[in-house]
């Protein structure tokens, strides 16, 4: 086959939307899609999504991509996608009912009760995170419903769509570990957990190496979206470990940080460790010998858009942003902003602790708030990486994508503050780029998917600690010295 004329495409199954990219071998970007998926509210904390919806999202997504290209050229798919949204299947293999999102919190009784009974160090040596969560609940709600399917079969938004791709429901460990079945020790599903729930390993999709096809694509979903029928399909991975990829964030020491609407943080280890943070999800990384720890901020993206809302300033552009923040010498004149502004307790200082503006005196100016609220979120972010240090293990370097990525001062501050240097993703496309990655190491190459990854993956800029980081780390302590620890009262 010759490889340097093949097209790749590349498959994101998000949460609010999926997406499809085409790309050549050499990682030029060909064409790109993106179909909207709705969610539905519940009530009690219940977030729905219809199965069919996403089908047809997926499809057309596809159709449309591809339209745009010599869709024979296409030799391999690559799925990445949103984990834990569940859709129970009846005996013939009917969705029952609709997909239960991961956002949905229906479970949470049931997650809280098991955690009591089983206690979290059985948890933590099986699925190596402490306390019960996601399927797990969800599953013991659903039991309970006098119309649950007898010897139902659970699926996943990732295998499912894969199955209808080529004919078999797979995924990987990184998909099924944000599942909260799978002991990554094991890399399998925990057969002790699965007793607990009444679960056969037979009624669950199949696990698979990301580096293995999941089959070749079927004759009916090749008429449904003008590609060739056979060329092989990904089993689905976790997006986060897909955004990973993207960005080349494959080497022990890196920690990619996802800037979106919660900052999520993926650090990349060379041994499967107890988890840094008790939510952080334990699983190894798609690419072959590392590991993974993922956990978030709960907010980041939420908080500087709630501070531009605020001030009036959400029309505002990039640049114009930008140079509010520039306007202001680091430290914000004495203005310090505690970013804990989701309506949840926040791990590692005590319960009860919301977010503060501390400082502010009537000199005080708009654009001194915001980038108190910047500098913030970054001293939360290094609280969360001292926790990575805490294992010993060395802190190479950052990777930032996402929205603040795009930001001249935000990326800076952030060398300042942890004394990292950190690689700037401009452009990126993300999980779905990394579902290309999945792609071509399909196609048959020399390489391994970590160097395809690095191959691949957007120059971007590389910053160090400028003149402002002397500063910045003795407010970052003095923000970790102002912040009151678990047990303390308010």
């Amino acid at each position: 086959m010759n490889t340097e004329h093949s097209l790749l495409l590349g498959l994101d199954l998000g949460t609010t939307h999926v997406k499809a990219l085409v790309a050549d071998w050499q990682g030029r970007v060909l064409a790109k899609h993106a179909a909207a998926v709705p969610l539905y509210p519940m009530g009690e904390g219940g977030m729905e999504q219809d199965l069919e919806e996403i089908w047809q999202a997926t499809l057309l997504a596809i159709r449309e991509a591809v339209k745009k290209v010599d869709a024979s050229r296409i030799r391999a798919i690559g799925v990445s996608s949103q984990g834990g949204a569940m859709q129970v299947f009846d005996q013939h293999g009917h969705a029952w009912g609709r997909v239960i999102s991961w956002l949905d919190g229906r479970g949470a009784a049931e997650d809280e009760l098991l955690t009591k009974r089983l206690g979290p160090e059985w948890f933590l040596g099986r699925i190596r995170r402490a306390h019960s969560g996601l399927a797990i609940g969800q599953l013991m709600r659903l039991q309970k419903e006098p119309a649950f399917p007898p010897g139902a079969k659970i699926g996943f938004v990732g295998d499912t769509i894969v199955g209808r791709l080529c004919g078999q429901a797979v995924h990987d460990g990184t998909s099924c570990a944000l599942t909260l079945l799978y002991n990554p020790a094991l890399r399998d599903y925990d057969p002790d957990l699965l007793r607990e729930l009444g679960l056969e390993r037979w009624r669950l999709p199949h696990l698979e190496s990301p580096a293995k096809a999941a089959g070749g694509l079927t004759s009916e979903s090749a008429g449904l979206t003008g590609l060739v029928a056979g060329i092989p399909v990904s089993a689905a991975i976790h997006d986060q470990y897909a955004a990973a990829l993207s960005c080349g964030a494959v080497h022990p020491g890196d920690v990619m940080v996802g800037t979106g609407t919660a900052w999520v943080l993926l650090a990349v280890m060379d041994r499967l460790l107890e988890p840094v943070t008790k939510n952080a999800f334990v699983c190894h990384h798609v690419a072959p010998g590392l590991y993974g720890q993922i956990f978030s901020l709960h907010n980041g993206g939420s908080a500087f858009s709630w501070a531009l809302n605020l001030l009036g300033w959400d029309k505002l552009s990039g640049a114009e942003i930008d140079a509010k923040l520039e306007s202001v010498k680091p430290g914000s004149e004495g203005l310090s902003f505690w970013p804990l502004l989701a309506p949840t307790d926040v791990e590692g200082v005590a319960a009860g602790v919301k977010g503060r503006l501390d400082g502010l005196q009537l000199y005080h100016t708009s654009a001194q708030l915001l980038r108190s609220v910047v500098e913030g979120l970054v001293f939360e972010l290094n609280r969360f990486l001292n926790w990575v240090r805490h294992t010993n293990l060395p802190l190479r370097r950052l990777v930032m994508t996402g929205g603040a990525a795009a930001s001249r001062i935000t990326p800076q501050v952030i060398a300042d503050v942890t004394g990292l240097p950190i690689h700037v993703q401009d452009g990126s496309e993300g999980s779905v780029w990394g579902a290309v990655v999945l792609a071509r190491n399909l196609v048959g190459s020399d390489e391994s998917l970590d160097q395809i990854a690095v191959k691949l993956s957007s120059s971007g800029r590389l910053l160090m600690p400028g003149d402002a980081a002397p500063i910045y780390q003795q407010l970052a302590a003095r923000y970790l010295e102002y912040l009151p620890p678990p047990g303390a009262s308010l």
